[in-house]
């Protein structure tokens, strides 16, 4: 038998915004419990009152007060933002790797301000100032890319070493960037730097949310 307390821990742990109203006290139990009222009848397969959902919520609600919160405070050490990138993608072949090796002992990206690779399962992405474009595809030869994206930007967050070990410092970083629909086109990480890749137009808006968080920090 599927219980009523499994069924809206489940419903109420899927919505983030329903967890931290709960967790921090404000969340109106009688109306939620009203609103999820035919999603729980549903996955319990049985009539299901609103009492009894307000009841299951209650108990949650003393669980979760003592859990760390979703969105941890941040302290961020440094913001830096590099414009005119530009991501080239290719197919993760052995020729492909062979010619992406080959970058490694070319001063030109050497001495590059902004030069990341992600091997992926299937793909290799390269980000770098568009002035490198053209040697890019000029290592690569008759190799047509699967994505050449321009008017690309950087925005790295520099972070305390002790973050690594603090969950859901990432999410904390991207929710708010998500919240306002700026678009992430790629996330490079290092021990304690993550660099959103953003459109160029994104730019100062993303930084101006970011630095927000940085101020109150």
């Amino acid at each position: 038998m599927i219980k009523v307390t499994e069924v809206v821990r489940e419903i109420i742990f899927d919505s983030e915004i329903a967890l931290h109203a709960l967790a921090q006290g404000y969340l109106n139990l009688s109306a939620y419990a009203d609103s999820i009222q035919s999603e729980v009848e549903r996955r319990c397969r049985k009539p299901v009152r609103v009492g009894t959902i307000v009841v299951a919520l209650s108990r949650l609600a003393r669980v979760v007060e003592k859990r760390d919160a979703l969105l941890p405070p941040i302290e961020i050490n440094h913001i830096a933002a590099k414009t005119g990138l530009v991501e080239i993608t290719f197919d993760k072949t052995r020729g492909n790797r062979d010619r992406l090796q080959r970058l490694y002992t070319d001063n030109e990206f050497l001495s590059a301000d902004f030069f990341t690779v992600t091997y992926g399962i299937g793909e290799l992405s390269i980000v770098v100032p568009s002035t490198l474009k053209k040697a890019v595809l000029k290592h690569y030869g008759k190799q047509k890319p699967k994505l050449l994206l321009e008017d690309l930007a950087g925005l790295t967050v520099r972070f305390d070493e002790k973050c690594i070990w603090i969950p859901n410092i990432i999410f904390a970083l991207v929710r708010p960037l998500a919240m306002k629909r700026i678009n992430i086109v790629e996330i490079v990480s290092t021990f304690t730097e993550l660099t959103f890749i953003v459109s160029q137009n994104d730019l100062q808006e993303a930084f101006i949310i970011l630095s927000s968080i940085w101020k109150t920090a």
